[in-house]
């Protein structure tokens, strides 16, 4: 099962609203973590530091900027960091991609080490962890704070 699960049937976009209007929905599908560093609103400053991240990068995916699917809920570190970051051609020939934790289980590309240290075990999560720095030392100290505290960052938390 996905680390997250989407809103089934996905909200209709009013007439004359963007993307934006959707922040409650991906809000409560994301269970208020980051879709990338898995960082929930209550270890991270609150809604004021989550935006709204295109998955697949509006500069690469422009007929996807308002498709409710397409939005994550990111933290504001993550969607600075990945932006417009998507692999290219011959990346994806590699095997490199963005981990989708809509679609895919968290151990099927994971092992999260109890000192906070995500362990990549795909192709694709090698390169959202290099892209994402997701072991670097602030987030690998959080987690393993987080960890500590009796949190399953891996797991859903409201199914």
């Amino acid at each position: 099962m996905a680390r997250f699960s989407r809103t089934s049937p996905s909200p209709q976009l009013p007439p004359g609203k963007d993307y934006s209007y959707y922040r409650l929905s991906v809000r409560k599908d994301f269970e208020r973590c980051c879709a990338y560093c898995l960082r929930h609103e209550d270890h991270n400053g609150g809604a004021e530091n989550y935006e709204l991240d295109h998955f697949k990068p509006r500069k690469h995916f422009p007929q996807n900027t308002n498709d409710f699917n397409n939005i994550y809920y990111s933290c504001h570190r993550c969607n600075k960091r990945k932006s417009a970051t998507w692999p290219d051609a011959g990346e994806q020939l590699l095997g490199c991609s963005f981990v989708d934790l809509c679609q895919d289980e968290f151990t099927t590309h994971y092992n999260l080490r109890l000192d906070g240290t995500l362990e990549p075990l795909t192709k694709a999560a090698k390169y959202t962890v290099l892209k994402m720095r997701l072991n670097s030392s602030e987030l690998v100290r959080q987690r393993a704070n987080i960890l500590t505290e009796g949190f399953e960052i891996d797991k859903p938390r409201w199914r």
